[in-house]
């Protein structure tokens, strides 16, 4: 079952591409919900959101910054969801992800 899920996953990838865009209308979107409800049901959870506290072993940084808007390191934008089953990761998600700014001392030590 646990291929059988990850197998699905390119899938739920195009239900979420295709729901940003505003394009899961009409017939698609019963079928899309109802897979994801199947899917759900079997135990796949997805994961990742804007905003939650970057950790390793769930997220995959692609790109990384600083913000001033943060206390930690943070993730800022989730570019691929991740999916877990009970406590097994099965795709960490990808994401983009800020730090705090840097201390004002820390950034001129680095400058020189």
């Amino acid at each position: 079952m646990f291929s059988a899920l990850a197998a699905l996953m390119p899938v739920l990838d195009d239900i979420d591409r295709a729901r940003e865009h505003g394009e899961l209308e009409g017939g698609f979107k019963v079928m899309a919900d109802s897979l994801e409800r199947a899917v759900a049901g079997l135990g796949l959870v997805r994961f990742g959101a804007p905003g939650d506290e970057f950790d390793p072993q769930l997220h995959e940084a692609l790109m990384h910054g600083h913000s001033p808007d943060v206390t930690t390191t943070t993730c800022q934008h989730v570019v691929q969801a991740g999916y877990r089953i009970g406590e097994r990761v099965v795709r960490a998600a990808r994401v983009t992800v800020v730090d705090p700014e840097p201390a004002e001392g820390a950034a001129r030590a680095d400058e020189n």
